[in-house]
């Protein structure tokens, strides 16, 4: 008859052998700079360019990371591939920021230079409710009906 070992037992008779990680080939990574995304909205208002300039060299440096990633993503490896990836992200970002640095258009308000009073605002608007909440009758006959036809109304 054969006895079998408990699980204390067996665990103790082997001990576990440390496992090493595998040694990475020869080839040294380079990792590309990308700036990281920023997180809030205060940040991103901040972490944007501040003036034409700024967006331009934005611009080419993100087309050159942009240019060294595809260089780099013919190899295939996915590390390539995902660094490819994140420069195309950031290109895209920088692109439209210099887009709208250069088509930035400005926009005139218009001001009204009629001021109205509070008295003169509020009889206005009472009045407009009265009209809306008690229209005039329709007056009868042809005519009216020919002349509230034309007028719209």
């Amino acid at each position: 008859m054969t006895r079998r070992a408990t699980p204390a037992e067996d665990g103790a008779a082997k001990p576990a052998a440390p496992k090493t990680p595998r040694k990475p080939a020869a080839q040294k990574a380079v990792p590309l700079p990308v700036e990281a995304a920023p997180q809030t909205a205060l940040t991103q208002r901040f972490s944007r360019p501040q003036s034409v300039e700024e967006a331009d060299a934005r611009y080419v440096a993100a087309r050159d990371e942009w240019t060294k990633a595809m260089r780099a993503a013919n190899s295939g490896r996915p590390a390539d591939l995902a660094s490819l990836a994140i420069a195309q992200e950031a290109y895209e970002v920088a692109v439209a920021e210099r887009d709208r640095w250069h088509t930035g258009t400005k926009v005139a308000i218009p001001v009204d230079t009629e001021t109205r009073s509070g008295i003169e605002a509020a009889v206005g608007h009472e009045l407009a409710w009265r009209q809306v909440l008690h229209p005039e009758p329709q007056k009868g006959g042809v005519f009216s009906r020919i002349r509230r036809r034309l007028s719209g109304g």
